[in-house]
């Protein structure tokens, strides 16, 4: 006898499954309607226009890369949350929960790939014969064990080992006690079948279903009358409590549903550059930012309830973390919260205002700035990007935190006195830097450095950025990137008094408005010249100029300083001879590393230098902690409970054991400069821009003159 599937095999009156089935069906449609309806009341987002072959390319590598292979549930996340003792320098953070949530999904993956082979062979096909038939059985298998396997490691996670990010809720047992039901009374019934049908007539057959077989071996004392009856019954009570489950979560329209939203959510995510704001049209514009959850363009409603809760967002943020208020999982659960309760009232007049009735004003009950999200947790954010990164299914905190700020700063004029100070000092001498002694000129007298006045035609133009021109400190940054390019005969010039701030802190600080004043500024200057290339030391100028700029018209190839003098290492135009000795360690700028993903550009670029040992901190690259800088937070008191942000970082830095910390922004300078006074490390840690150690180390143009020639006129402090 060939093995075969058969499709309700001792199931008299299985067909009337197919209309429960279409009912509930019928019902999850409907849940998924009532949940569309809520996201069109959302605004239109203007980011998601056009591009759907890019769309559709990036969506099917997320789903394989990230979906399939899990490649953001199992990354490495070193040094934050909790772990057994027993594990901890055993098993990467992100590794238990990725492999249970990996076992979970390939676990109802594979139990659906059977289902579906099932319906095939039985409607359009019949192909489950012999040893397919046995591939099903063994899928099958392998499929609820996986996913048992995993529900039990959640179990013990969730309910043992308790994790501070996780808040367990009803919906979360129901889930998991779901899963593990639906999976065992599967087993059941195959193990009744096995015992009354394969067992005694080809038990061989029974060995490609190891966990039915063991099943079917314990219940193979009973008579064979009696075997068939309980596996009929079991069959409807697994197929009841299949479709019982699905009417749940559809009714409740629970987490679980991110089976489907996820990938809805990750094929509509922004495919523009990373942490870009939308520009506001202030002539047109009706509200400044967004003070209304219903004020949330349509795809922001989408991520309320597309996040999992799996707090992954609040372990890597560093105002969280450093015991501050803002919490990102809990600013996207709180934004959920207010939604719905305020949909009903929404829909309402929404419909009121189709059928063309008046529709009753509905007064806020509680604001959601400073009600629904407190203020102090708006203000908390860095811009660093951290959240964005780590979430598995594009979930956009700090766009939505950014919109807020928007609305603070310029609807209701809230603005910390400090960060008020520098938006004014932008706004009357076009820099935040109020109180400098220094001009734009000042870092390069006596350089011989032509401004693009002086020769419009010149190739490169060198952006110095507010910080690196007129704060003491970082002025010697500039000096040492220019001192650089001068060696390697770069023709370069630089805009003097004509550059003036990039906007960039005025707009991460709310106010959109004194951001697009300078950027259209900036633009018109910058017609005047006909550069090839801008160069600049700044990730803040860089990420600006290069993907907000465009928006208003500003199209250009920016290079960030570090990326440029690796080129001229590469092309032989300077070698070192001689570096610090030592160990240095890497810090990776928020904006140039998780915006742009320039991560290893910098690091090659130290190897060049002889004498170092680079080493890492526990967090880098992708995972590497913010200075606490971005966000306009160089210029913003801090006042909030818990840690200083910096003070942490360069705790990081002090625990690789390092005697320099490299960086390549003026503000991690900045911000590594206090720290290491905070920790009062100040002797045995010193921080420097990547250009100021290659400017401090036995430098010279291979093309022009000899090593030994060289060595006469450098010295290396």
């Amino acid at each position: 006898m060939v093995p075969e599937r058969e499709i309700f095999g001792n199931i008299p009156l299985g067909p009337i499954i197919y209309i429960i089935a279409l009912l509930v069906v019928a019902l999850m449609v409907y849940a998924v309607y009532r949940r569309v309806k809520i996201w069109r009341l959302g605004k239109p987002d203007n980011r998601l226009v056009g591009r759907r072959s890019a769309r559709w390319k990036a969506f099917i590598n997320a789903a394989i890369i990230d979906g399939l292979f899990h490649r953001k549930f199992v990354a490495v996340a070193e040094n934050i949350g909790h772990r057994p003792a027993v594990l901890k320098d055993l098993i990467p953070q992100e590794f238990y929960p990725g492999v249970s949530h990996f076992l979970i999904f390939m676990g109802c993956l594979f139990l659906l790939v059977a289902t579906s082979m099932d319906i095939v062979s039985h409607y359009i096909y019949d192909f489950i014969v012999g040893n397919v038939y046995f591939f099903h059985l063994l899928l099958s298998n392998v499929g609820g064990l996986m996913a048992l396997i995993g529900v039990i490691m959640v179990f013990f996670r969730r309910y043992g080992e308790r994790p501070e990010r996780l808040d367990n809720k009803t919906e979360d047992l129901m889930a998991l006690l779901s899963i593990s039901v639906i999976v065992i009374t599967g087993f059941v019934v195959q193990g009744f079948r096995i015992a009354a049908t394969e067992l005694p007539f080809h038990p061989t057959w029974s060995y490609w279903a190891p966990i039915g077989r063991m099943l079917a071996l314990a219940f193979s004392g009973i008579d064979h009358d009696s075997l068939l009856l309980i596996h009929r019954s079991m069959w409807w009570v697994h197929s009841l409590i299949v479709f019982g489950f699905l009417i749940y979560i559809a009714w409740n329209f629970n987490r679980l549903w991110h089976i489907i939203l996820s990938p809805l959510n990750v094929f509509w995510k922004n495919l523009g550059p990373r942490g870009a704001m939308v520009p506001i049209d202030l002539e047109k514009a009706t509200a400044l930012g967004v003070a209304k959850v219903e004020d949330f363009s349509w795809k922001n409603l989408l991520d309320l309830d597309a996040c999992t809760r799996c707090g992954r967002c609040a372990d890597v943020c560093p105002a969280h973390l450093s015991g501050k208020v803002l919490n990102p999982k809990k600013v996207i659960q709180d934004l959920k919260g207010n939604l719905l309760d305020k949909a009903p009232a929404l829909l309402a007049a929404k419909a009121k205002r189709n059928t063309q009735e008046q529709a009753p004003v509905q007064a806020e009950t509680r604001p959601m700035i400073g009600g629904v999200i407190e203020t102090e947790a708006i203000w908390n954010c860095t811009t660093c990007y951290a959240c964005q990164e780590v979430c598995p299914v594009a979930i956009e905190p700090m766009y939505k935190i950014g919109e807020m700020r928007r609305n603070l700063v310029m609807e209701q004029a809230l603005i910390p006195e400090t960060a008020e100070g520098a938006l004014r000092s932008i706004e009357n001498r076009g820099h935040p830097w109020r109180g400098t002694a220094l001009t734009r000129t000042s870092w390069f007298e006596g350089m011989d450095i032509p401004t693009m006045a002086d020769n419009p035609e010149i190739d490169i133009l060198y952006w110095v950025g507010c910080t690196e021109a007129l704060e003491d400190r970082s002025v010697k940054v500039a000096q040492a990137t220019a001192k650089l390019m001068k060696l390697a005969g770069v023709k370069f010039g630089v805009l003097g008094n004509e550059e003036s701030c990039c906007g960039d802190p005025a707009r991460r600080l709310g106010n959109e408005y004194l951001y697009q004043r300078q950027a259209v500024k900036n633009i018109e200057v910058l017609k005047k010249y006909n550069f090839k290339k801008i160069v600049t030391g700044c990730p803040h100028c860089f990420n600006t100029l290069k993907n907000e700029y465009p928006h208003f018209g500003g199209n250009y190839e920016v290079v960030h300083h570090t990326d440029f003098l690796l080129q001229l290492f590469k092309e032989g135009k300077l070698k070192i001879l001689k570096g610090p000795q030592g160990k240095v360690t890497y810090h990776d700028p928020c904006y140039l590393g998780r915006y742009n993903n320039l991560y290893e550009q910098p690091r090659e670029l130290l190897s060049y230098i002889p004498d170092v040992i680079l080493v890492e901190m526990a967090q880098n690259r992708e995972r590497s902690f913010c200075c606490g800088g971005g966000g306009g937070h160089m210029w913003l008191e801090e006042q909030a409970a818990g840690q200083r942000i910096n003070a942490m970082r360069t705790d990081q830095a002090r625990a690789a054991k390092a005697d320099i910390v490299a960086t390549a922004c003026p503000y991690c300078l900045q911000m590594f400069q206090d720290g290491i006074k905070t920790i009062g490390s100040e002797e045995t840690l010193k921080v420097m821009d990547i250009s100021e150690i290659l400017a401090a180390s036995a430098v010279y143009q291979a093309s022009e003159i000899s090593n030994e020639a060289m060595c006469d006129r450098i010295s290396v402090p």
